[in-house]
């Protein structure tokens, strides 16, 4: 199984100017504003009802921050950005088509992880919880250094599909897979990763707040288990003949077993639930 994974398209964004960090900090779920250069934390962009527009990995750099995450949400965050941009200093700019990404696993070569100068290969590498913890995210506009290196160490990188697979397995949400703008943060079940609940005020902190005093929820992302046929992504799942989940991603783990992420109602938070899918069982796991 691969442990390093090039990735066909993700979200490449830069937010620089002098205010980025005031117009940021004031869209954003997590502490963006106290973050030091080189370092980054997981965030929602929320919307003035506390929707999700984006989910990235958020990255202090010397003009600004740079937002890394799953494809297609650059147009948004920019747009989303622009709105709230007045007179201050503050330009979002995509670079998701200028640059590749690699992903390198917890579990990958330590010559590839701690021994291998990425700057060399013109690549810039950044620290994520896609495939757990100590996952690394290289980015480059010029992929075949990368390649090149992997090569000579003897890895074949994985693409989309085997990224995906250890995803799940690893429990991340991907948004515009398990996760869209239909949904609140909480929902994410990311909360101590992504979000600040003394950072003060933020568009949409309103809703977040009150959903963090009340703890009300309806529904979230869980882990399930499933045994049985294999279950295709999207397929729903039934508890005395009412939907009480859904399945956004599926990992096939055996003949008859496969982990997934998805949604759940309030009744099957808990691990050890189960629901019956079209000729499966599903049980919410940790």
């Amino acid at each position: 199984m691969s442990t390093v994974f090039r990735l066909s398209a993700a979200t490449v964004l830069d937010l620089a100017g002098t205010d980025a960090a005031a117009i940021l900090n004031n869209l954003t779920t997590n502490d963006v504003k106290s973050l030091q250069v080189g370092c980054g934390c997981e965030t929602f962009l929320t919307d003035v009802r506390g929707k999700t527009l984006a989910h990235v990995v958020a990255f202090r750099t010397v003009d600004g921050f740079r937002l890394i995450g799953a494809p297609g949400q650059a147009d948004a965050i920019a747009a989303h950005a622009d709105r709230y941009t007045i007179r201050e200093d503050a330009t979002p700019i995509d670079r998701s088509a200028d640059n590749t990404a690699f992903v390198l696993a917890p579990d990958a070569p330590v010559t590839l992880r701690d021994e291998t100068d990425w700057g060399e290969s013109n690549a810039m590498c950044y620290d994520v919880d896609w495939l757990g913890d100590q996952t690394i995210v290289l980015v480059t506009e010029t992929p075949g250094g990368i390649e090149q290196v992997l090569s000579s160490t003897g890895e074949m990188p994985g693409d989309d599909t085997e990224f995906h697979h250890a995803r799940t397995l690893a429990g991340f949400p991907w948004f515009g897979v398990d996760l869209s703008d239909k949904n609140l943060p909480q929902e994410a079940s990311r909360i101590k990763q992504s979000i600040c609940f003394t950072k003060g005020c933020y568009l949409g902190q309103e809703t977040v707040a009150r959903l963090d005093a009340l703890g009300q929820v309806q529904k979230q992302l869980v882990r399930w288990e499933t045994s049985g046929a294999i279950p295709t992504a999207g397929s729903e799942v039934r508890s005395d003949d009412k939907v009480v989940g859904r399945l956004t991603s599926v990992a096939t783990t055996g003949e008859d077993a496969a982990v997934a992420i998805g949604i759940a109602r309030r009744s099957h938070f808990d691990p050890g639930t189960t629901a019956q899918g079209d000729g499966f069982t599903a049980t919410v796991i940790e």
